[in-house]
């Protein structure tokens, strides 16, 4: 019987790094893709025999075209789109180079994989785009981040519906503040102070996306359950002004 293969992005680190651990020990051949090559060596020789690494920026076209053959080569059962990032700054106090940068990666890369990967698929092939709960509200002072969620969120609920009678599932995950470096990235390595009772572990945020990847209903799923209710009532109790002022007052970086 062979393997079942799944290839990771963003796996150096956080929600990707958690992913390439329990897709392991569920029986997968991992390749886990990043940019931090000693990272992967690391994360490989945890995970054992059978896994393989391929370390490159994706946000170059040129190496992301690598994995897009990589996929094109090898059969993969799932695909999950991890990597991305964010910059969390006044609008006007970044360079635009920075802004398209992160829309290609964050986005560009998400639909060119996602288009190699099931140009092959089969049926019982999955495919896992992780987006945010920001996605479903606004966030002044990450703006651009917010608008390239929102972008994956709704490009993967609409390849769901594409490819379900297919036998191939698509998902996006949306997280909410989860505890790793993310944030201070994004702040562009600020310490800032987040609220701990809206944050998640990472394993508990791959643990509930596993679960509904496993189910194959849901065209997209908010992990934590504080977050599935923050942006229930927000949606439907408060006006769009009122969310966006909300969350505008809730970033520290325009305070």
């Amino acid at each position: 019987m062979n393997q079942k293969k799944a290839l990771v992005t963003g796996a150096s680190s956080g929600i990707g790094y958690v992913f390439a651990g329990e897709l392991a020990k569920d029986g997968y051949g991992v390749t886990c893709v990043a940019r931090s090559e000693d990272k992967l060596q690391n994360l490989v020789q945890a995970l054992g025999e059978g896994h393989r690494l391929i370390s490159v920026d994706l946000s170059d076209p040129a190496q992301l075209k690598k994995i897009e053959q990589e996929l094109s080569d090898t059969k993969y059962d799932l695909l999950v789109n991890n990597a991305g990032y964010a910059i969390y700054e006044r609008f006007e106090n970044n360079d635009l180079k920075d802004y398209e940068n992160l829309m290609y990666l964050n986005m560009n890369a998400v639909v060119r994989l996602s288009y190699t990967f099931l140009n092959s698929a089969v049926s019982g092939d999955a495919l896992l785009n992780v987006s945010s709960a920001l996605s479903r509200l606004s966030y002044p002072g990450g703006a651009i981040y917010c608008g390239t969620k929102g972008f994956v969120t709704c490009f993967t609920e609409s390849l769901w519906y594409e490819y379900k009678d297919k036998g191939i599932y698509v998902m996006a995950l949306l997280p909410g503040i989860t505890k790793t470096n993310f944030h201070r990235v994004a702040s562009s390595g600020v310490e800032r102070d987040l609220p701990q009772a809206l944050a998640y572990e990472p394993e508990v945020v791959v643990s509930e996306a596993l679960k509904t990847l496993k189910n194959r209903k849901l065209p997209s799923f908010i992990s934590g359950p504080r977050y599935r209710w923050l942006t229930g009532f927000a949606n439907r109790i408060l006006s769009r002004k009122k969310i966006i002022e909300m969350m505008g007052k809730a970033n520290p970086v325009l305070q």
